[in-house]
């Protein structure tokens, strides 16, 4: 930039330099430096209920497994109850006897352990329901 383009202000402010007496760089940045790790309280409190959260959970599923432990040794310990009107069968034979082949010919030979189904027989005049408009029932709302 040319000289005279610069005002009184400007000239005065381009004449100063900065005053290095009493200045240390290495001060200053030791100091900056201790400045920026003042020790923060946030992270260690995360990180420490994130390993509460981890133990809690893990004695949650150890206590978890345990009972489900304990459930399936007392299944293995209780004899099954005999399903009704199927034969009884043993899960250590053949494929020739196996389960799923005992429940076909019960169900086969009309042995069926389900309840009969109920039917319900609705005959169309016969509901209390006012009838579900469709795309030309206006024709017939209007014909009454």
């Amino acid at each position: 930039m040319p000289e005279d383009d610069l005002t009184d202000l400007e000239k005065r402010l381009a004449a100063c330099s900065p005053a290095t007496i009493g200045l240390d760089a290495d001060a200053m940045l030791f100091a900056a430096g201790r400045a920026s790790a003042r020790p923060r309280v946030v992270w260690p409190l995360v990180s420490a209920g994130l390993a509460a959260l981890a133990v809690a959970l893990g004695v949650w599923l150890a206590n978890e497994r345990s009972a489900s432990r304990e459930l399936a040794q007392r299944l293995r310990q209780t004899p099954p109850a005999a399903s009704i009107g199927a034969p009884a069968v043993d899960p250590t034979s053949n494929t020739k006897n196996s389960p799923l082949l005992a429940v076909h010919r019960a169900l086969e030979e009309g042995r069926d352990p389900w309840p009969p189904q109920s039917v319900i027989v609705v005959e169309p005049g016969a509901s209390s329901l006012p009838p579900v408009l469709g795309a030309h029932s206006l024709d017939r709302l209007l014909d009454q």
